[in-house]
């Protein structure tokens, strides 16, 4: 009974939200779907992930046994000490290793490559971090990965002073194709630190190290107090899990872009099921998909509020850069 009342009432709602408020034409009560779209090939958005990702892949390729500072292209630092990288056997590595990264410093790269801050809390539960970047690191020598034997530095500017930041990793999935879930690492340390480049300037930002290869982030748990709740986006027909993505971009000078993990089928709504949504969050919703050559996206500004049922009225379309300068300019 509870089952059909909650679905019932979903559905009456959905089907008003469905009608614009603001036409003379609107006609509120039920609705009947005519014509209902068929479900879109979501093939092209799945291909896009990899798309997105691969070209951000930078290489630097150095003498495996010698020390090395590497500036990427975004400002991250990496210093790596001598005899860091051996092969799995232990023996010293003859030649230049491959050192490939990823840096993502925007919402716009993070969402147009399918990726979110959603983590682990300490009690299992699932909620946007707030991050200060994210990384991905490989490192092999022809091809082979490689045994890291210390810790490699990473500086990471940013200009959020004095935060109290943890490094997450995806210990389940290390793959540059991996939908990433990140967890808190242990025994790591993250500190506020600033670096000084070669022509003087002093750079802010934050200090930690690793000695594991894959996804890496800066981040915190959000610690605000409001009651936490759930939300929801009904998309446009034709659309679902299998061929879009919806994500809940928090109004915040650090980033925090959750990733909604359940669709209903029934009611065809997307949501954050785990109900860690701080209520009261200013907040961007954002549908995104592939259905061809270009990108269909549409967003909601919202204040968050449990229960809240959000709804992509319709999308633009355009290549994945015209995506990341919409979302970065929000």
């Amino acid at each position: 009974m509870i089952h059909f009342f909650k679905v019932f009432s979903f559905a009456f709602i959905l089907l008003l939200l469905g009608c614009n408020t603001d036409s003379e034409d609107c006609v509120h009560g039920l609705l009947e779907q005519v014509n209902p779209q068929p479900v879109i090939d979501g093939e092209s958005y799945n291909q896009s992930l990899m798309a997105c990702r691969l070209p951000k892949v930078q290489t630097f390729q150095f003498n495996g046994f010698q020390e090395r500072e590497i500036t990427a292209a975004k400002g991250t630092i990496f210093n790596i000490s001598s005899q860091t990288f051996s092969h799995l056997d232990g023996s010293p590595i003859d030649g230049d290793v491959s050192f490939e990264v990823i840096e993502m410093y925007t919402p716009g790269e993070i969402i147009a490559c399918q990726l979110s801050t959603n983590g682990i809390k300490e009690a299992k539960n699932i909620e946007p971090l707030l991050s200060e970047g994210i990384l991905y690191v490989n490192v092999t020598y022809e091809g082979a990965p490689v045994q890291i034997n210390q810790q490699i530095e990473v500086f990471i500017p940013s200009e959020n002073e004095n935060l109290f930041l943890s490094l997450f990793h995806s210990p389940s999935c290390q793959d540059i194709q991996c939908k990433v879930l990140w967890e808190k690492a242990t025994n790591t340390e993250v500190i506020f630190d600033q670096y000084t480049d070669p022509s003087g300037n002093i750079i802010l930002g934050y200090r930690m190290y690793t000695q594991t290869i894959g996804w890496k982030s800066i981040a915190r748990y959000n610690e605000n107090p409001e009651t936490r709740g759930i939300i929801y986006n009904k998309a446009l027909q034709g659309y679902n899990s299998s061929n879009s993505n919806v994500f809940l971009k928090y109004d915040s000078s650090s980033l925090a872009i959750g990733m909604f993990s359940d669709y209903d089928s029934i009611n065809e709504v997307f949501s954050e099921k785990y109900r860690q949504i701080p209520n009261n969050t200013p907040a961007t919703v954002l549908f995104v998909s592939k259905p061809e050559t270009e990108f269909s996206f549409g967003i909601q500004p919202v204040i968050t509020a449990d229960g809240k049922i959000t709804v992509t009225h319709s999308v633009q379309k355009g290549s994945e850069s015209s995506l990341i300068t919409f979302i970065n300019s929000l």
